[in-house]
């Protein structure tokens, strides 16, 4: 029997350790993607073009917070729950919410692209002309990059890692081809990247349906059922990270609509240099996000205290290495990648660098909330980002362009940080009154028998 038993464990040790390889594998796969794209575009086309392109790219990041609020995170965590039929009639549910999820982003963008084509009222944009016809690409190729992300998202919790390893090679072979014969024959340009990267998310959605589609099952009534447990879940999670994501993510609209968007293909240059260090961030919180949970299950509010210290520090240390290098040679890195004329900015990587650091400190104090199930205070903390966009955030932006939107990022993240500190503070306080009181009354229970 223990052999059996030691056999077993064995099996699921390797089995974890084989998909954690493909996950990390995964990530850097669609992290390469994303960032050899943003090379090729910065360095074949208009400084213009290429700030276009980065404005895009913020929007899908945008909705893609969205969709992962509303569908992904339910479905990690309810799918571990089902079996069988009933698992494949969720997934059938969750795809359904995906497509009506598609369906309200693409009337946004026609809505958009409408008002950019036959109004004037954004002409005191600059260049606002050309915004009309990549919100047309847009709206057309917006949800097959969503489904590609959500089929990714599937993948990972049925923990069919491969499956989604195969959808991220295969689209960044098709996109990164395309976009280098555009780019070969003179055709290059920010609408009609995306309409490539439409095109690889198609073509490897379609195949990726081909291999699993015995893991749908469709049904109208459970549907709607299904979407009101997962808006119960969610509601608190999707509400904090839109208001960090539109905190975060508006800030190249306003650089495009006071600098140009000239100006945002420089903050598209040194984003994504900062984001090469994404790999490793994004593998070290996928590792530290369950532990914090267990921690507290562990040992409550207090040992959890002491986790979130050590987390901090270890993850702090673990991406410092990648911060110095940006420190010292991030402008080389920009020039090297994206040419001369994105020169004389490793001051914005430096602070870029800088918020990475101090994100990935905070980054367990986040989960410790979630952990606690006191998202509500995390919904608190992240009106913070928000209100320092609409007051310091755009003063920094209209008065120091790029600069700005580094130096704001930097503020906001720090800002956000000590108010999330402060309330994790006075949780422990009371946690500490709380059990003070406990033991005086067990005391005089004591005492009196």
């Amino acid at each position: 029997m223990k052999n059996r038993i030691d056999k077993i464990r064995s099996f699921l040790s390797n089995k974890l350790s084989h998909n954690g390889l493909l996950s990390l594998a995964d990530q850097f796969v669609a992290s390469l993607t994303n960032f050899l794209t943003g090379v090729i575009i910065g360095r074949t086309c208009a400084q213009e073009e290429f700030g276009l392109y980065m404005l895009c790219f913020s929007t899908i990041l945008l909705v893609a917070d969205v969709q992962m609020s509303l569908i992904s995170a339910p479905y990690m965590v309810f799918s571990q729950r089902l079996t069988g039929k009933r698992l494949a009639r969720y997934t059938g549910s969750i795809f359904i919410h995906q497509v009506v999820l598609s369906a309200f982003l693409v009337l946004i963008l026609v809505a958009a692209g409408i008002l950019f084509t036959w109004t004037t009222i954004f002409s005191y944009i600059e260049g606002y002309e050309h915004y009309s016809t990549i919100l047309w690409t847009m709206a057309v190729t917006v949800s097959f990059v969503l489904l590609r992300d959500y089929l990714r998202k599937v993948s990972f919790a049925r923990l069919k890692m491969m499956n989604a390893l195969f959808i991220d090679a295969i689209s960044g072979v098709i996109q990164l081809l395309g976009l280098s014969l555009l780019a070969t024959y003179g055709l290059l340009s920010a609408s009609n990247a995306y309409w490539v990267i439409g095109i690889a998310c198609g073509i490897t959605s379609l195949l990726w349906f081909a291999r699993n589609r015995e893991l749908f099952s469709f049904s109208g009534l459970h549907s709607l059922a299904d979407f009101r447990k997962n808006w119960r879940f969610s509601k608190w999670v999707f509400l904090s990270g839109m208001l960090w994501a539109v905190g975060m993510t508006l800030y190249p609209w306003f650089l495009a609509t006071f600098h140009g968007t000239a100006e945002t293909a420089i903050w598209g240059a040194c984003f994504a240099i900062a984001a090469l260090g994404n790999p490793l961030r994004l593998g070290v919180q996928n590792f530290l996000g369950p532990k914090v949970v267990q921690a507290y299950l562990r040992g409550g509010i207090f040992y959890l205290s002491k986790f979130v210290i050590k987390a901090a520090c270890l993850f702090a240390l673990i991406v410092l290495p990648f911060c110095l290098i940006l420190f010292w040679y991030g402008d080389l890195l920009v020039i090297s990648l994206y040419g001369e004329k994105y020169g004389g900015n490793g001051l914005i990587v430096t602070i870029l660098a800088l918020n990475m650091l101090v994100g990935s400190s905070a980054f367990a104090l986040s989960r410790a909330f979630l952990a606690m199930e006191r998202s509500d205070l995390f919904f608190r903390a992240n009106f913070v980002p928000l209100v320092f966009l609409f007051t310091a955030g755009l003063f920094l932006v209209k008065k120091y362009a790029t600069l700005g939107v580094a130096m704001a990022l930097i503020s906001s993240t720090m800002a956000t940080s000590i108010v999330m500190l402060i309330m994790f503070i006075k949780l422990l306080i009371n946690a500490r009154a709380r059990q003070k009181a406990a033991a005086a009354v067990a005391g005089r229970d004591h005492l009196g028998s």
